[in-house]
């Protein structure tokens, strides 16, 4: 009975053993792959500061103008071409919504000229 309980025992110690040598490597295995993602997750931080400081320097609008006056062919604003909303003409009035190909007059500014 002795021999049997020994022996029982003995089997439990090596199946502990067994079970926490395989535990030991899952873990060791999971610290390396975190130390990895943590390693990734620095590079792409790094990436990120890298992009953010080279669109700081595309955006700047020194660098816009400069190259809008290089490659586009843009003439300025002149005084004249500055004008009020007022100024405007109104839109047509939309009398006719059933859509047929009617003659409508009238302008919503009061003019009464024919809109088609």
């Amino acid at each position: 009975m002795t021999r049997l309980v020994s022996l029982l025992a003995v089997v439990l110690i090596v199946a502990a053993a067994v079970g926490l040598y395989r535990f030991k490597g899952e873990s060791q295995q999971l610290a390396r792959q975190i130390a990895e993602l943590r390693a990734e997750i620095d590079d792409e931080r790094e990436m990120i500061s890298v992009l953010r400081a080279e669109w700081n320097y595309l955006d700047q609008p020194s660098r816009i103008q400069e190259l809008a006056d290089r490659y586009l062919d843009l003439n300025r604003l002149d005084v004249e071409q500055i004008s009020m909303v007022e100024h405007l003409p109104m839109r047509p009035l939309d009398i006719d919504p059933s859509g047929a190909n009617t003659t409508i007059g009238g302008f919503a500014g009061g003019d009464d000229r024919t809109v088609q």
